[in-house]
């Protein structure tokens, strides 16, 4: 588990809070950020949130378990930088780079070279 302390400023200028959710890739090559939920209302999340005598900040706590699959941003949000997303935890990259998955299909292409149903079948599911 994996302990994330952070202070957020709910109202004003530069007012910023917690997301939970994940990155996609548009069709464009464009991250995007997609909103899952927030951090007090995921049951997987252990919260802990303390308010300031006067209400302008929020300290968090947030505890993440092993094998959580989403990643905890804060946004800040301002005239000058409309959505600005900072990135506090992600899942454990186990997505490779490019070029060592384009080694790899290489390489498993290569096994299959005398078999032609299973070189079929592997363009197939790298195409589609």
């Amino acid at each position: 588990m994996q302990r994330i302390e952070v202070t957020t400023k709910p109202n004003g200028a530069g007012r910023n809070w917690l997301e939970v959710g994940h990155f996609e890739t548009d069709t464009l090559d464009r991250k995007q950020w997609v909103k899952k939920n927030v951090p007090h209302q995921d049951s997987k999340l252990i919260v802990d949130r303390q308010y300031s005598a006067r209400g302008e900040t929020i300290d968090w706590i947030v505890i993440i378990p092993e094998n959580y699959p989403f990643t905890l941003v804060k946004v800040t949000y301002d005239r000058l930088n409309p959505k600005k997303l900072e990135v506090l935890w992600s899942p454990d990259e186990t997505s490779e780079s490019e070029g060592a998955r384009a080694d790899k299909i290489k390489r498993v292409f290569e096994l299959a070279a005398d078999n032609e149903e299973l070189t079929n079948l592997l363009k197939e599911l790298l195409t589609g």
